[in-house]
């Protein structure tokens, strides 16, 4: 067991206040570096205080860290005639799905239709995990029948469509997407990024298409946004090089095109608030998502270094040049700089301690 689950599990008996910040940092660690023993001591943490959200938060590493054995512990404390006990969350749906425990996919699409937000997406990311049977993909294909083009509807059920449809259904949750609230349209764009690489040119222009939202200070999709990239292995060099091709410095050909201040404004912000969770390292609720792997060091020159002495074509000289020195985006990309300059340093240190 790692000495940072020991110290998790006495921090959360002596500290029931725990900091969610604190204890999302070993939750996290544990996630990356845990094994089967940790998500074991951690699920029995859990188990003493279910319904208290900071004991919700070792599920991810229960999760990411257990097994099929241990799958099978956390559905016997977990069901009661094969539905959740009402003190459990709804997060076990997800956990369970992950882990590859298939005992309840009947539940699980019963779960799709009911009111709690919760209970509806958890069951459906678990599901995008389990193979179904053709009694399953029916009732889903139904299911998104029934609520296809309305601006409200369960919000990740569009995440199960590669599950019924091929990719020649993305076309329809494009134009249905483009009609949904904002505050809707998360499974809409897992459901277009599931059929991988091939919609990686796809899911680049839901980025930068500002009526879907897809940033920070919008409706929250911009998570589940960044998850999609590594489902259709959209890098952050493509991103940066596109926003490069839109901020040219010569004079002329400033003169010459005409620029969408806006648009630019929009992909500078998308950018930054993607590169802010890339940095945070948020985990993918995706056990077969792998993800571009990207060297910091080297988004990091390709976007704040000069490429010649003459002339500043950094990011922060493009914002400068084409927003002035006290737009916002300057300090919003001054800060990604230090941060990333920090990122650096764990990256290589990570490196270093993996050697050793």
């Amino acid at each position: 067991m790692l000495r940072q689950t020991e110290q998790l599990i006495h921090l959360l008996h002596s500290q029931p206040r725990l900091s969610a910040a604190i204890l999302q940092a070993y939750c996290q660690m544990i996630s990356t570096y845990g094994d089967r023993e940790d998500a074991a001591a951690l699920f029995k943490l859990f188990l003493e205080q279910p319904e208290d959200y900071r004991h919700v938060m070792l599920l991810d590493p229960v999760m990411r860290c257990g097994d099929l054995a241990l799958a099978q512990e956390i559905d016997h404390h977990s069901f009661e005639q094969n539905k959740l006990k009402r003190e459990m969350p709804s997060d076990i749906l997800h956990v369970l799905g992950y882990m590859g425990y298939e005992k309840y996919v009947d539940y699980m699409v019963d779960c799709i239709e009911m009111s709690d937000w919760d209970l509806s997406k958890d069951a459906c990311l678990a599901l995008m995990h389990l193979a179904l049977g053709p009694r399953h993909e029916d009732r889903l294909r139904a299911e998104f029948e029934k609520v296809y083009g309305e601006p409200l509807f369960p919000e990740f059920l569009p995440a199960l469509s590669f599950k019924f449809s091929g990719p020649e259904l993305v076309p329809r949750l494009l134009a249905w997407g483009e009609r949904a609230s904002t505050d809707c349209n998360a499974g809409i764009v897992l459901g277009i990024a599931a059929y991988g690489e091939g919609q990686s040119e796809t899911l680049k222009q839901l980025l930068w298409n500002p009526g879907w939202e897809l940033y920070a200070i919008g409706t929250g999709s911009h998570w589940w946004a960044y998850m999609g990239m590594q489902m259709v292995n959209l890098s952050f060099r493509e991103l940066i090089l596109d926003i490069k091709k839109d901020t040219p410095l010569e004079q002329e050909k400033r003169d010459s095109e005409e620029t969408d201040m806006r648009l630019v404004e929009h992909k500078l912000d998308i950018l930054h608030d993607l590169l802010d969770l890339k940095l945070s390292r948020a985990l993918s609720p995706f056990r077969f998502v792998q993800g571009v792997q990207e060297d910091l060091t080297q988004l990091y020159t390709l976007m704040f270094e000069w490429s010649t002495v003459h002339q500043d074509d950094s990011f922060l000289g493009r914002i400068g040049r084409y927003f002035g020195s006290d737009h916002p985006l300057v300090n919003k990309y001054l800060q990604l700089n230090k941060r990333m300059e920090e990122g650096i340093f764990r990256e290589l240190e990570r490196d270093l301690l993996q050697m050793s």
